[in-house]
C-alpha cells in the first residue's frame, strides 16, 4: 500500500522549525545568557536537525529521478536556485563586510537573526545539493553504489547524534568517526556515469554552473567566519559534525564532476556523432510505427508510446484486411536501444509482408518465429499478440504469444485474453500454439498494454500490476477513449519521482458493430 506523506506538510513543517530556531536562539539573547548550556545547544541542534530533514524528505519527494534527457535541465535548475539561494547571503556579506549600518550591527540580536537566516538558507542549498547529487549518483548505478549511499544517509544521521553526544561527552573521537565516513562513502565522488550523457554545449555550461555552485558554497562559509568577527554567536554551525560533512559531501563530488567533464571535453563530439546517429535511427523508427489510426464510428483506435531510452524495443501495429477485416498487433522486443528497436523494424516488415499473404493468424505466428530464430539471435525473443477481427462474420480471433494479457470488454463481461504460446524466439517450432475465437455480437472494447506499464514501481518497490487497469474498465462512467489518459496519470501519481524502467506503450480498441 502506497503511504508517501503529503509533501506541502513536510514543507510547513521545516519552515515552523526553521522559526522555532531563530525565536529559540533570539529568547536565550534576550535573556543574557553569553554562555549557552549543554541542553540548550542540544535543543538548538535538534531543531535544526528537525528542520533540515523536514526539508530533505520534501526535497526528495519533489526532485524527480534523472533520466539521459534531464541532466543538463537539472544542473540548469540547481544553477537558478544557487542564484536565488545565494543572493541574500551575498547581501549580508556586503552589509558586514563593510559595516554598512553602523551601530545596528553590534546590536546582538540583529547579528544573530543574520547568522540564523545564513543557518538556514545554507542548509536548505546544502539539502537540495545533497538530494540533486543522490539523482545523480543513482542515475543507472550498480546496486552497490546505491547500498554505499544509503549507508551514507544513515552516516549523516550518526553524525547528526555525535552532534549532541558531544555536548555531554566532548571528546576529539568524534571528528575520527568523520573522517571514517568520508573516506568510506569516498567512492561515490567518483560515480558519474552521467557525464557520458551530456553533449560538448552542454558540458562546457555545466561545468560553468558547477563552478558557480561551489562558490556559492564558498561564500556561505565565509559569511560565518565574518559574522563572528561582529558577535561570539551562542551556536557555531561549522563546529557541527553533520554540517561539516553534508557540506564536504556537496564541495568534493561538485569538484570532482567539473574535473571529469572537463577531460572529456575533448570526446564529446565523438558522443554528439553518436547521438547524431541515434536520432536519425529514432525517426526511422517512427516511421515504423503508425500516424495515423482509424476514427470512424465503426473503429477507434488510440494509442500512446513511451520509450525508455531514445530507441525502444516495443511495437504496436494495425493493419487493415479488405474492407471488413483488420489486425491490430502489439509486441515487445527484450531489451532495449539500437539493438531492440532493429529486431523491432525485422517484426513489423515480416508481419506486414505476411498479413498481405494470408488471415491465419497460426501461420504468421509461425513464420515471425521462423524469422526471429533463423536469425541466431537467442538472447532476443518477443512477446506478441495479435488479434483480427470481421465485421461480418462478428468474429474475434487472436494469439498470445507470451504478451501481457490484454483486457477485453464485450457483453457485459470483462476477460482476460491469455491463450497462445510462449514468447517468439525462444524455440523453433512454438509448442502447443492455439488460436482462439470469440464470438462478438455488438462490439468491444479491447485494451494492450507492454509489461513496461505493469512493472513501473513506487518509491515503496511496490509494482504497478494490471489489477488497476481492470479496476477502470469495471467503472462503466469510465469512456473507452479516456483508458489511456487516466492510466497515464494513475501511473504517473503510483511511481512518484521513480523513473519507468522499460518503454511503455498503451493501445485502446474500441470497435462498435451494430
Amino acid at each position: 500500500m502506497n503511504t508517501r506523506v503529503n509533501p506541502n506538510i513536510l514543507q510547513y513543517s521545516g519552515i515552523g522549525f526553521w522559526l522555532l530556531a531563530m525565536l529559540f536562539h533570539q529568547s536565550l539573547v534576550f535573556k543574557g545568557d553569553n554562555q549557552v548550556s549543554e541542553l540548550s545547544n542540544i535543543i538548538y541542534l535538534i531543531i535544526i536537525g528537525t528542520f533540515a530533514v523536514s526539508f530533505y524528505k520534501y526535497y526528495d519527494l519533489t526532485i524527480s529521478q534523472i533520466g539521459r534527457k534531464d541532466i543538463f535541465s537539472v544542473f540548469y535548475k540547481l544553477f537558478i536556485y544557487s542564484i536565488k539561494t545565494v543572493m541574500p547571503i551575498l547581501v549580508l556579506y556586503i552589509v558586514y563586510f563593510f559595516e554598512i549600518g553602523g551601530n545596528l550591527l553590534d546590536i546582538p540580536s540583529v547579528i544573530i537573526l543574520s547568522n540564523d537566516i545564513v543557518i538556514g538558507i545554507s542548509i536548505l542549498f546544502l539539502t537540495v545539493n545533497f538530494t540533486v547529487l543522490k539523482r545523480l549518483i543513482f542515475f543507472e548505478s550498480a546496486p552497490i553504489m546505491k547500498t554505499i549511499f544509503v549507508v551514507f544517509q544513515y552516516g549523516l544521521l550518526f553524525m547528526f547524534l555525535l552532534d549532541i553526544f558531544y555536548n555531554l561527552f566532548p571528546t576529539d573521537l568524534y571528528q575520527y568517526a568523520l573522517a571514517a565516513l568520508f573516506l568510506l562513502v569516498g567512492i561515490l565522488f567518483f560515480n558519474q556515469k552521467w557525464v557520458a550523457y551530456m553533449p560538448f554545449n552542454q558540458k562546457w555550461k555545466t561545468i560553468l554552473f558547477s563552478i558557480f555552485i561551489l562558490l556559492s558554497l564558498v561564500l556561505i562559509y565565509q559569511v560565518f567566519d565574518l559574522l563572528e568577527l561582529f558577535y561570539n554567536d551562542l551556536f557555531n554551525i561549522k563546529s557541527s559534525l553533520f554540517f561539516v560533512l553534508l557540506f564536504g559531501f556537496s564541495f568534493t563530488y561538485i569538484s570532482v564532476a567539473i574535473l571529469i567533464n572537463v577531460f572529456n571535453l575533448p570526446t564529446s563530439p565523438v558522443f554528439d556523432y553518436i547521438q547524431n546517429e541515434r536520432i536519425i535511427a529514432k525517426k526511422v523508427q517512427e516511421n515504423l510505427i503508425p500516424n495515423s489510426l482509424p476514427n470512424t464510428n465503426k473503429l477507434k483506435i488510440y494509442s500512446s508510446y513511451l520509450p525508455h531510452f531514445a530507441l525502444g524495443g516495443d511495437y504496436f501495429d494495425y493493419i487493415p484486411i479488405g474492407k471488413n477485416k483488420f489486425l491490430i498487433c502489439i509486441a515487445d522486443v527484450s531489451g532495449k536501444g539500437i539493438p531492440a528497436a532493429l529486431m523491432m523494424s525485422n517484426v513489423q516488415a515480416s508481419l506486414r509482408t505476411m498479413a498481405r499473404n494470408t488471415n491465419d493468424l497460426k501461420k504468421i505466428v509461425e513464420e515471425l518465429n521462423y524469422q526471429i530464430t533463423l536469425r541466431g539471435l537467442s538472447e532476443r525473443f518477443v512477446s506478441i499478440f495479435i488479434c483480427t477481427y470481421d465485421f461480418k462474420s462478428k468474429k474475434l480471433e487472436y494469439v498470445n504469444c507470451g504478451h501481457p494479457h490484454p483486457i477485453i470488454s464485450y457483453d457485459e463481461k470483462i476477460e482476460t485474453l491469455d491463450k497462445g504460446s510462449t514468447v517468439l524466439g525462444m524455440f523453433q517450432k512454438l509448442p502447443s500454439l492455439v488460436v482462439t475465437q470469440i464470438k462478438i455480437s455488438s462490439g468491444f472494447n479491447l485494451f494492450c498494454y507492454t509489461d513496461g506499464l505493469t512493472e513501473t514501481q513506487n518509491d515503496l518497490g511496490e509494482f504497478y500490476g494490471s489489477n488497476k487497469i481492470k479496476e477502470l474498465f469495471k467503472n462503466k462512467k469510465t469512456s473507452p477513449d479516456k483508458i489511456i489518459e487516466l492510466a497515464l496519470e494513475d501511473l504517473k501519481k503510483f511511481k512518484g519521482n521513480n523513473l519507468t524502467e522499460d518503454d511503455i506503450t498503451l493501445l485502446m480498441a474500441k470497435i462498435r458493430n451494430v
